[in-house]
């Protein structure tokens, strides 16, 4: 259709103007398939928000049971074509909006994308959800992910992200004898450390394993010569990533600077002289005394072993050796992060849990639940049976049900989602229960459904 339109566009019914200018009717052309693609986009917004209601109010109702499926996640592969991930998140993405009213309202008149709307929804509260909408204002998609990235619920845009907040997904196809090379050398690793490791640990040990040489006992170079900036007034640092600064956490930074050559400053007029963090004879000396192993209690890994300062160079601790131990990068990031700690000499080190612990010790034992009221000793006793009736067969237990005020909340907030202001929600919820009393969310919600054609005949749900 935009083809038609935008040939008549530049007054002309054959596509020209009268002088025949071929650029007039380029430029109206192109005008005009802008237009179309924008209203699209308009269009699209808003259909994923009535997607977004709807799907709401078909999870409370139970569509899916009454349909026969075995779950919510096939009808929504079955109905839309959502692969589970896909359908989860648009379920997640639902959920949130109906605590987010103007991200919603956004959404339904097309000033923000779905894509913005599924990074907000990650961030934004009632109180906060016009400032996000505020900041993420005129940018792309890839931006506002950058923007949301290392917050939680409830920052404000202007909040200084935090890196430990920023996971980074990696997605990878291997060929199966690649995959097997992957699971044999993540099962070594793991015999070597003695513990379960997690996909960032195992990573960034391979890693290190490619960029610093294999960690053998013979070589005394720091392990951490990898490109690494560190703001003198903030603290916060970046390491360099093929070209892109990614910031590391004030942990990383730490466990780094324990045995690292640095380079001092790299804007200055003159290059400055790399220096170690601990010298080199005392370094092969301290890895010759711990036998170049970790010395957690339990921990075998002998490949990249860190030196560590027992006694943190910020408290004033120095590079003697009986202030230094070997300990693998897993164990030294955890003592950074504060899972762990470690003091006295080496030789004599006490190596104990965030909560004092002895290292390896198990957790204290939740306290008990507090047990249940004892029935009232005034209540008098049931009466005996008769002995003539038989004893009555034992009544099949009742299947668990939210609690009747649980089910009219929500559905309530079907109704609300579904376009009925509040008050009409109520009086169609109370009307449904007064004629069918305690009943399940998906009998209730038909119900509730029915009364607010009785309530305003001509009524329709409003439109965001």
């Amino acid at each position: 259709m935009f083809d038609q339109q935008a040939s008549g566009a530049d007054g002309g019914g054959g596509g020209r103007d009268a002088g025949g200018d071929e650029g007039t009717h380029v430029g109206a052309a192109w005008r005009e398939i802008d237009r179309q693609v924008r209203r699209l986009a308009r269009r699209r917004a808003t259909l994923d928000a009535d997607e977004a209601r709807l799907l709401v109010a078909a999870k409370a109702a139970g569509v899916h049971r009454h349909l026969g499926y075995g779950s919510f996640d096939e009808y929504l592969e079955r109905v839309l074509g959502y692969a589970p991930t896909t359908g989860r998140d648009r379920m997640r993405v639902a959920t949130a909006l109906v605590a987010l009213p103007e991200i919603a309202r956004a959404l339904t008149a097309g000033t923000v994308t779905f894509s913005a709307v599924r990074e907000l929804t990650r961030v934004a509260t009632a109180d906060t959800e016009t400032a996000w909408l505020d900041a993420i204002d005129g940018l792309t998609a890839r931006e506002i992910e950058h923007c949301v990235r290392g917050r939680k619920p409830g920052d404000h845009p202007d909040q200084r992200p935090d890196p430990q907040l920023e996971p980074r997904a990696v997605r990878l196809q291997l060929l199966p004898e690649a995959y097997a090379l992957f699971l044999e050398a993540r099962r070594k690793l793991e015999a070597e450390v003695g513990q379960a490791m997690t996909d960032s640990e195992f990573m960034a040990v391979a890693c290190r394993g490619v960029l610093g040489g294999d960690g053998a006992a013979a070589d005394n170079t720091p392990p951490h010569q990898i490109a690494l900036t560190v703001c003198v007034d903030c603290k916060r640092g970046w390491q360099d990533a093929v070209g892109r600064p990614i910031e590391v956490s004030p942990a990383a930074i730490e466990s780094a600077r324990c045995d690292a050559i640095e380079l001092d400053r790299v804007d200055g007029a003159a290059p400055a002289l790399a220096q170690r963090t601990i010298p080199a004879a005392v370094r092969r000396m301290v890895l010759a005394r711990d036998h170049h192993r970790c010395t957690i209690p339990g921990c075998a890994s002998s490949r990249f072993v860190d030196v560590h300062h027992v006694r943190h160079r910020a408290d004033g601790g120095d590079n003697q050796p009986m202030n230094l131990a070997c300990l693998c990068s897993s164990h030294h990031l955890l003592l950074h992060h504060g899972t762990i700690r470690i003091d006295g000499v080496p030789g004599a080190l006490r190596v104990t849990h965030a909560d004092g612990r002895p290292y390896g010790a198990p957790p204290p034992p939740e306290p008990p639940a507090p047990a249940p009221a004892p029935a009232s000793a005034s209540a008098p006793p049931p009466p005996p049976a008769r002995a003539s009736a038989p004893a009555p067969a034992p009544a099949a237990p009742a299947p668990a049900r939210a609690s009747s005020a649980q089910v009219i909340a929500d559905a309530r907030t079907a109704l609300v989602t579904l376009g009925f202001r509040p008050h009409e929600a109520q009086a169609a919820v109370a009307r449904a229960v007064a004629h069918m009393g305690d009943v399940a969310l998906d009998v209730l919600l038909p119900a509730a459904l029915r009364a607010t054609s009785q309530l305003a005949p001509a009524r329709s749900p409003r439109r965001s």
